[in-house]
């Protein structure tokens, strides 16, 4: 799952709502031939759609980076293949910041940018070092449902470090993940064909829930400061700073291998989430999400952890327990719920 906004999970409530006024409901509008509006209407109901279809292939690419990233981390060190990835994501991004020449911004603007831009570049790095690790003990099912509760985090961390008060629906969402959680760790081992390279379900368990946790606090760095900056901008800044500590991580910790000895599986894998998962998610989305609703962005985000796991019972064929899949039903349910207020599900029934 990418949460760098491309990959990641923005904070759903922060998009445009004018959309919704625009698609009336059947009921509500008069016919194509009584109101020349209609024409207009049925644009926008046409641009709805393909704004959804959209966020449903950048959910499918999300999905399908799991069992991609497990394969390619058993022949290539992790902080390597972050550093080819990031690198990759930030050159293909590099051109279309200097092809919009963004005004020019005051210091204060730009010493923002860089303090946001690190600061979620840090939690960004964190977020992928223990998901890509948790990826070498546990299966891609488990990674997809249990990074999915970065989502269940956000208002945690926000009562905690923000103090902001925590809804009924949150903590009914809380409730629901943590006992799918429960059930997907604790109800019984699943089947694979190809098991990770180095088995130790709860332990990636674990670091995959920590990853989740920083992906959260992500999630609120970029909800500070996202309003006052470019959207390009703050994420060039902060998927460069994924390169650099990647890159240094990398010195330090590993030996880096030499690129042209790589196989294409690898290469696969780097393109998969650096070009499509990282930089062509990231225009896609942006496009998308100023079209479509904040409800519905929420719920097709939310089936992110379903791509994972049927990508993984199609790729590697893991196959999840009977008490594994109620506890993932749990967790989406739990996702769905503390993203979708009452106020929003009643909007949405309405219309």
């Amino acid at each position: 799952m990418d949460r760098c906004d491309p990959a990641g999970h923005s904070n759903p409530t922060t998009f445009p709502w004018g959309i919704r006024d625009c698609v009336q409901d059947s009921m509500e509008t008069p016919s194509i031939e009584a109101d020349p509006r209609a024409g207009k209407v049925v644009k926008v109901r046409f641009r709805a759609v393909r704004a959804d279809l959209t966020l449903v292939a950048v959910v499918i690419i999300w999905g399908a980076t799991f069992v991609s990233v497990q394969n390619a981390i058993d022949e290539i060190p992790i902080h390597s293949f972050h550093l080819l990835r990031f690198g990759i994501a930030t050159l293909a991004l590099l051109p279309l910041l200097l092809w919009r020449r963004p005004r020019k911004k005051s210091l204060g603007s730009t010493a923002v940018l860089w303090k946001a831009g690190f600061l979620a570049g840090l939690a960004l790095w964190l977020g992928y070092s223990f998901q890509t690790t948790g990826l070498l003990h546990t299966t891609p099912s488990h990674s997809g449902f249990l990074t999915g509760m970065a989502v269940i985090f956000v208002p945690l961390l926000g009562w905690w470090l923000l103090r902001q008060k925590l809804q009924k629906r949150v903590l009914l969402g809380v409730s629901l993940a943590a006992l799918g959680l429960a059930l997907m760790t604790l109800g019984g081992s699943s089947t694979i064909d190809r098991p990770p390279p180095e088995p130790d379900v709860g332990f990636g368990d674990l670091l995959t829930l920590v990853c989740a946790v920083a992906f959260a606090f992500q999630i609120i760095v970029k909800a500070r400061w996202a309003a006052q900056l470019s959207a390009l901008s703050l994420t060039l800044v902060e998927l460069f700073t994924v390169f650099l500590l990647s890159l240094m991580a990398a010195v330090v910790l590993e030996e880096i291998p030499d690129p042209r000895q790589l196989s294409g599986q690898v290469w696969g894998a780097v393109l998969l989430t650096g070009l499509f998962a990282t930089a062509l998610a990231f225009l896609a989305q942006s496009w998308a999400q100023s079209t479509t609703t904040a409800v519905r962005t929420a719920v097709i985000f939310a089936f992110e952890p379903v791509t994972a796991a049927t990508f993984s019972w199609l790729l590697v064929g893991e196959v999840l327990s009977g008490w594994a899949v109620l506890g993932g039903m749990l967790i989406l349910a739990g996702i769905l719920r503390t993203e979708i207020g009452d106020d929003e599900i009643g909007d949405g029934q309405k219309r």
